[in-house]
């Protein structure tokens, strides 16, 4: 078997599951919710009105904040099931947003098809980062923007906390949070357990973007769990939460 075919094997996998939890996603802690605070982030990020690519849309979150401050945005995903959420969402604010499905390692754009590209808790789930940012660069006319969060940090007391809290959620909440792909899959991932700022920066500064900053958003990331169960909090305290902005060099 090819590494090319080895590539698409995991992402086969990893289709599935995120199609499987496209009528879910939006429970979970984090992932939609506090969009005043998120329009206050986003808003200084894209102060004119541009057209942008939303990478790894997911349900829509972001693709349709976007949209509602006037941006011409696309979304893309590579799972359906997750699209199919968007839509609706989309369809019931009565927003136009374009909703694609597709691969962040390999868009099917032109060059330059955009202004910006964002992409929100994705680069963690990527075989190659490296390439998609790369691909993110070639399609955008001027900066990148990545937000992402140490989600599966490798020490040993975050490991326990993580632990301890997945098994409460497993009983307050009748399902099963550790499940994501399956170890096999998760070695063949570069940036799960590594998706630090300076590491999210690195590939940015290897792909070839200038003037690279990274802005602290742990803040948010508090925010999020006070609002939660005190098993949440116990299981996810301590991680970096950050947004990295990139440039074409033009």
């Amino acid at each position: 078997m090819t590494e090319v075919d080895v590539r698409e094997r995991v992402k086969e996998r990893i289709k599935k599951y995120w199609d499987s939890r496209g009528n879910s996603y939006d429970k979970s802690p984090g992932h939609s919710g506090l969009r005043d605070v998120w329009r206050d982030i986003l808003t200084p990020v894209f102060r004119e009105e541009m057209k942008i690519l939303d990478v790894g849309t997911g349900t829509g979150f972001i693709a349709l904040l976007l949209a509602e401050l006037g941006h011409e945005v696309v979304g893309i995903d590579i799972s359906e099931g997750m699209l199919e959420v968007a839509r609706k969402k989309a369809s019931k604010a009565g927003l136009k947003v374009e909703f694609k499905l597709g691969d962040a390692e390999n868009l099917p754009f032109e060059d330059e098809s955009f202004d910006a590209v964002i992409s929100r808790h994705l680069l963690w789930t990527l075989p190659n980062p490296q390439k998609a940012v790369e691909e993110w660069k070639r399609v955008t006319r001027w900066k990148i923007v990545a937000i992402d969060g140490s989600w599966f940090s490798k020490s040993l007391s975050t490991r326990l906390r993580r632990l301890v809290g997945q098994i409460a959620i497993a009983i307050c909440e009748r399902r099963i949070p550790w499940r994501h792909y399956g170890k096999e899959i998760d070695e063949m991932l570069p940036l799960k357990g590594n998706s630090t700022p300076e590491n999210v920066a690195t590939v940015f500064r290897s792909a070839g973007l200038r003037s690279i900053s990274v802005k602290d958003l742990s803040w948010v990331r508090r925010m999020i769990l006070e609002e939660q169960p005190f098993f949440y909090r116990f299981a996810w305290v301590n991680k970096a939460y950050f947004m990295v902005e990139g440039f074409k060099e033009v």
